[in-house]
């Protein structure tokens, strides 16, 4: 039970964290984070389930839900930790949580955590074959678009009903979003799609380079631009901006994914020659890779569209792509998705207290999660047959795009600083995380055996994939 102090009981407060300890809690939490996911991780993959959900319920177990002071207060905590000083700022209960996550090092990790998503997108993006998209861009934009609008049409129309003091943000103070702020935000979330988590499960199966595969993991790259567009006019809707602010954001948008596809390629042709012709990456050809991905990642931050685009985006226009991918693959992979990605998904954890959330709450958080389901499964599935697709790739496809991944709590994020939702619906949005990024596999699999049959084989490095149905003989 928390202990609240009396004015007059109250500690001085105390000198902030020097640099020196501020250094000391990001090693010692990195370090508690990496065993917590190695293990939840592990058990998650047991379970038969993507490492990615072992890694979202780790930085759950570290934060408020189990450590915070709403459960228990710490009396005494251990002097080494200093929490008079890592809390003077906050004015926070001492707890196991609090004082071993301290706000100081909780920005560091933040910011670590953010250099995982751009390195983890850049090799998305150079995994993608273009070449398996040529004669598809009326399907990928098909599925991008019917992912966004459905989602969005849902929670245009549960956002009325969730409008209110428990999940609305600053609710009863001037600060607090209109209607259609809110309802934006809402239907935001409900659009996210698993990027990452898409690309990792099609890649697991073989399927990444197929037909099927590249235009799902296009449409959910075009879909990320499109939903990041919808939070940043939430915002924008928020903040009471007016129509030319949030057309100048849509603008530039449209205009740095231009200058990406056309100009930014063509000018890194004489990079793609330099690799062709010595046959590896160099060092400095690495750098400057990263440094680009980087600078993307920055402008697309900027803009309003988030550091994933802007790092896909640079990966996807990448020439020499056969050399470059399996080289900046066996450099930076491992650390991002086994270090890095971790550090990110305990960030999102930390600032997620599920004892925080009353039982009154638990309606919402219901219809949330099956407008969610309902909007992304099926609209995903529509518009992936509308695409171009058969009903077999179509369902896959509608599955996948149900997944929500970590993207969702980037976006819940996004909306709990604007002020637009509160930590309640955010936790919310953590639920939703969890459910339909366990759900996708055993649906996926189940879906394969019982629709399609899959043959995949690379011939020259491109892949040429056979659906065939159960029953039937394939070739």
């Amino acid at each position: 039970m928390a202990v609240a102090f009396p004015p007059a009981m109250r500690p001085l407060p105390a000198p902030a964290l020097d640099a020196d300890q501020v250094l000391a809690f990001v090693l010692v939490d990195v370090a508690v984070i990496l065993v917590a996911a190695t293990l939840l991780g592990a058990l998650a993959r047991r379970l038969r389930q993507p490492t990615v959900v072992g890694h979202i319920v780790a930085g759950i177990a570290l934060g408020p839900t189990l450590l915070g002071p709403g459960v228990f207060t710490w009396g005494r905590p251990w002097a080494a930790l200093h929490c008079d000083a890592a809390l003077a700022a906050s004015g926070a209960l001492p707890s196991v949580g609090s004082c071993l996550f301290p706000p100081q090092a909780r920005s560091v990790l933040g910011i670590l955590g953010q250099i995982a998503l751009v390195l983890y997108m850049l090799l998305v993006g150079l995994e993608l074959d273009p070449r398996m998209l040529r004669g598809r861009g009326r399907g990928v934009a098909t599925v991008a678009v019917g992912a966004l609008a459905v989602p969005l049409a849902f929670g245009l129309l549960i956002g009325p009903l969730l409008y209110g003091a428990t999940f609305t943000g600053a609710f009863g103070t001037p600060a607090q979003p209109s209607r259609l702020a809110f309802s934006l935000m809402v239907g935001a979330i409900l659009s996210v799609g698993a990027f990452p988590v898409m690309a990792h499960i099609l890649n697991e199966r073989g399927m990444a380079r197929t037909t099927m595969g590249s235009t799902g993991i296009a449409a959910a790259a075009a879909l990320t631009v499109l939903m990041f567009l919808a939070v940043a006019a939430a915002d924008a809707i928020a903040r009471q901006e007016g129509v030319p602010e949030i057309l100048a954001t849509v603008a530039l948008a449209g205009g740095y994914v231009a200058v990406m596809l056309v100009v930014v390629r063509r000018a890194l042709a004489p990079l793609g020659r330099a690799v062709e012709a010595r046959g590896t990456l160099s060092s400095t050809h690495f750098a400057v890779i990263l440094a680009l991905a980087f600078a993307s990642a920055l402008v697309a931050e900027r803009i309003g569209i988030n550091v994933i685009t802007g790092a896909f985006l640079l990966g996807a226009v990448i020439p020499a792509r056969s050399i470059v991918f399996p080289e900046m693959a066996a450099r930076i992979q491992e650390v991002t998705v086994t270090a890095l990605l971790p550090i990110f998904l305990a960030f999102s954890g930390l600032n997620t207290d599920l004892s925080s959330v009353p039982w009154s709450a638990a309606g919402g958080i219901l219809v949330l999660l099956v407008a969610g389901v309902v909007a992304k499964l099926g609209g995903g599935a529509v518009s992936a047959r509308l695409g171009g697709l058969g009903w077999g790739e179509a369902s896959l496809l509608g599955v996948l795009m149900n997944c929500r991944g970590l993207l969702v709590l980037v976006v819940a994020l996004v909306a709990v600083d604007a002020g637009v939702i509160s930590p309640v619906l955010q936790v919310g949005a953590v639920v939703m995380a969890l459910v339909t990024t366990a759900m996708t596999g055993p649906l996926f699999d189940a879906l394969v055996r019982r629709v399609i049959l899959v043959d995949v084989t690379y011939i020259g490095g491109a892949a040429k994939a056979t659906w065939v149905r159960p029953g039937q003989g394939g070739s």
